[in-house]
Parts: structure tokens; sequence; C-alpha cells
């Protein structure tokens, strides 16, 4: 039994009448027939009735129409649910997130991802770069928002954003008087960081400008979170190097200040993910985080 076969079933069930029924299907006559005998002969039920004046449905008939409405409908919606999915429509993604993405192009990301996928399922998962990679390697992830620190030749690589650092200073401090601050400046303060695996983007970015300015930073405390460093820098517990878009945690106490330093480092933002896990869904989430990167200057 197969969908043609229920196919001319219901449309003769329909019609009650062969000639009509095969127009329909566009069959002759004699096919129509001999699939119904074929279907019936599989079921060992008679479906029809059939006399020279009329054809009507047994009662195994009427039965077996109801269940056959639904098979095909299931049929329609597999074949639907299957050509949306070629099209990404439809399906799940695993996003992978370094900590600084929610105060940049994570929110923006994932709105216009509900938007226009709405029946994509998004999962999220927090990261750091390195934990991503290994998370691509494995299939883990899909896609990763990351710091651009990895040389691997079989991921795709689309840059999201770039934007400058900033000093977190508590608002009483001497230098948040100053519009712009030198890192020479901080020669004095003493740094809150985070971890040494979590911090190493960071470390790697300055560790040229530390070295003109000739000193090396000593750290007063090491948290986990972004919101503990702004809060603790708020406390006057010490001073912190963050992206731009974190200045969007206005806690009360704590001034931004760029870096006056023409040279000084810039945080990277970009999107990776494995070439050989290249799905349609994932397709069209990179064509939107273009767009929405670009959107978002």
């Amino acid at each position: 039994m197969d969908q043609r076969q229920l196919s001319s079933f219901v449309t003769l069930a329909e019609e009650l009448h062969f000639v009509r029924a095969a127009a329909r299907l566009g069959v002759t006559q004699p096919a129509l027939s001999q699939q119904i005998a074929r279907l019936e002969e599989t079921l060992a039920v008679r479906l029809f009735e059939r006399t020279k004046r009329r054809v009507a449905l047994t009662d195994a008939g009427r039965v077996f129409l109801t269940d056959a409405l639904a098979i095909l409908r299931q049929f329609e919606q597999a074949a639907m649910s299957a050509r949306r999915a070629a099209k990404g429509q439809i399906g799940r993604l695993t996003i992978g997130f370094v900590e600084a993405s929610p105060f940049n192009v994570l929110p923006r990301l994932v709105s216009q991802l509900s938007r226009e996928l709405p029946e994509v399922s998004l999962v999220l998962q927090e990261m750091v770069t390195e934990e991503q990679v290994e998370a691509l390697r494995s299939g883990r992830i899909d896609v990763g928002l990351l710091r651009p620190m990895f040389n691997e030749p079989t991921f795709g690589k689309l840059p999201l954003l770039r934007e400058h650092y900033l000093v977190a200073l508590p608002a009483g401090h001497p230098l948040a008087q100053q519009e712009a601050v030198a890192l020479s400046a901080l020669r004095e303060e003493r740094f809150i960081v985070t971890p040494a695996r979590k911090r190493r983007y960071v470390e790697g970015r300055f560790r040229a400008a530390f070295k003109r300015a000739g000193f090396e930073p000593q750290v007063a405390q090491e948290v986990n979170q972004l919101h503990t460093i702004i809060g603790l820098v708020g406390g006057g517990i010490g001073v912190a190097l963050v992206p731009h878009s974190v200045s969007r945690l206005d806690l009360e106490g704590v001034v931004y200040r760029p870096l006056r330093d023409k040279d000084a480092p810039v945080a990277e933002l970009v999107a990776a993910w494995s070439l050989e896990r290249e799905t349609p869904v994932l397709r069209r989430f990179l064509a939107i985080a273009q767009a929405t990167a670009s959107a978002g200057g």
C-alpha cells in the first residue's frame, strides 16, 4: 500500500464514479480499477460495491476512508516539513557565545532570528572561546560567537563586531575627571580581571600595549562575571579594561573612559562554524547574522 493507492481510493470515494475519478487523477479508468483491486487485495477486504449502475463504499470502505484521509494529510505535512527544513525555515540551532556577546550582538541577533525563523529552536550556551572551538569540532554547537584567537582551516568565519576598549573607573577616581586616559596612567592601579582562562584574549590584545607603557598590571581581584567586575569597580576595589559595549552596564559609582593611546587594542567578535557541518538552518543564520551586524554598525 502506497500513497498513490491511497490517493486513488480517496478520489474514487469522493466521486463514486470510475470515469470521473480517473479523469481527476490523470489516469485511465482501467488503471484506476487495477489500483483499487490491488489495494483491496492487500487489505483483504472489499472497499467498494460495484454494479453497472453505481459505485458505493462498503462499511469497511467508509471506515478506511477516515484513516486514509488522515494518512494523506500526514504525507503532505511530512513533505511540507521536509521542504521547509531544506530552506532552513524549521529545525534546531545551538549557538555558543562569549560572555560579552549579550552586551552587543547577541540580543539583536536572537531577536531577528525569532522574527524571521520563528520555528527554529535556538539553544544558547555561554562558553569561552577555547570551549567553543572544541564544541565546534565535536559538533556540540552549530555556530559560535567568539573571539578570533584560533586558526582552524575547517572553520568558516564571519566578522560581526569591532569595538574599542574602555577603562572602567570608580566615579571618585582622579582619572575619572579626564576625557580619555592614557594606558601608562594606569601604572599604579590594581586591576579587576576574569580568571586566566577567560582573560587570554584580553591579555593577548594588551600584552604589547602594556609593554610599551612600561608596566605589568597588578591584579586586585579575579572574578568570573563582567557584572561582578563592574560592581567591584563601583565599590572602589580597582579598575578594569572592558569592551565598549559593556558600558551599557550603567552602574552607580562607575565611569567609563576611552583610552588615549592611538594604538590602543580593539575587541573583535566573529561567528565561526564548521564548514563540514553546514546546514540550511545554519546558512539562514549566517545571512541574518551578516545583515544584523551590518545594521548594527
